[in-house]
């Protein structure tokens, strides 16, 4: 699937920048509206938007959910680690954000970079492939190009993925090959385990026990979007996980495994629960999610 190119700059100041997430202005606004699929880019006034880097996910620094206190994964674990190399590996070399993780200050104010995108979400945030500086030789503004596993190296993505500081997760609209190469990339990575990355830590699938939502905001590092789906049953249900197969059921997620060609419907058919502790039966990778 051929993703179009834009090249602008990346800006933080008064924004809450996370491991996944970051602020882009194009140097067109006007090729937003050339980002493929049904979901618009929401912009602001000046043109700029909120990118999600496709493929990966990172700790969540202030998630809200069911609201309406924002909570967070262990920051010391990894929420902020990851956050803080987006912001060095795209070029800010200092940044400065309040108790509610809002940039007050940043040096530089911006950074020249690129994107390449194949969509946007139904938020309104562009998912793509974030690069830093000039745009590859080659490759023009506003271009749809057909990306490789080569160029999806140089990106945040494969950087942060390599260095364990975030999860994969995979949807269906990032092409095959970009996302084996993407998994290889993780499965090293948990293999290494190195200290600082998630995976040093992670609870994910050896088993997290829930005792109240501190288990997943202050102590457990596990996959972020089973963080979500777990911070918004405990806020709403409280700590006993006997009810969550039937919320997850709910939420009907639908996404595809691979050795099955239908898809499923529900995580509540990928996720274990035993005295009060909860993990996924299969690997992250292998979890293909289906783009709403």
């Amino acid at each position: 699937m051929p993703m179009l190119a834009i090249k602008g700059t990346y800006e933080v100041l008064n924004t809450q920048p996370d491991g996944d997430t970051v602020h882009f202005t194009p140097q067109d606004p006007g090729f937003w509206c050339d980002v493929p699929g049904r979901n618009r880019v929401k912009r602001n006034s000046h043109g700029g938007g909120t990118l999600r880097l496709d493929g990966i996910d990172a700790l969540e620094t202030h998630y809200e959910g069911v609201g309406p206190d924002f909570v967070h994964q262990p920051l010391t674990l990894g929420a902020h680690a990851a956050r803080d190399e987006l912001l060095k590996w795209l070029g800010f070399t200092s940044v400065t954000q309040s108790d509610e993780e809002k940039v007050t200050a940043s040096t530089p104010t911006t950074v020249p970079g690129y994107i390449l995108t194949g969509g946007a979400d139904t938020f309104g945030r562009c998912i793509a492939m974030v690069g830093r500086g000039a745009l590859p030789p080659g490759i023009r503004n506003g271009e749809r190009i057909n990306v490789d596993v080569n160029l999806v190296n140089q990106t945040a993505n494969h950087h942060l993925l390599s260095h364990g500081l975030v999860y994969p997760t995979f949807y269906s609209n990032l092409p095959r090959e970009l996302r084996l190469d993407m998994a290889d990339t993780a499965e090293q990575a948990r293999t290494s385990a190195v200290p600082g990355s998630v995976w040093a830590k992670d609870a994910t699938m050896t088993g997290a026990t829930i005792t109240g939502l501190s288990s997943i905001t202050d102590d457990l590092v596990i996959l972020p979007k089973l963080f979500r789906r777990l911070a918004d049953y405990i806020r709403l249900f409280g700590p006993s996980l006997t009810c969550f197969p039937a919320y997850l059921a709910g939420e009907g997620e639908e996404f595809h495994i691979p050795e099955q060609e239908e898809s499923i419907r529900g995580l509540q058919h990928i996720v274990a629960i035993t005295d009060n502790t909860v993990k996924l039966t299969r690997d992250i990778e292998d979890i293909v999610l289906v783009e709403k």
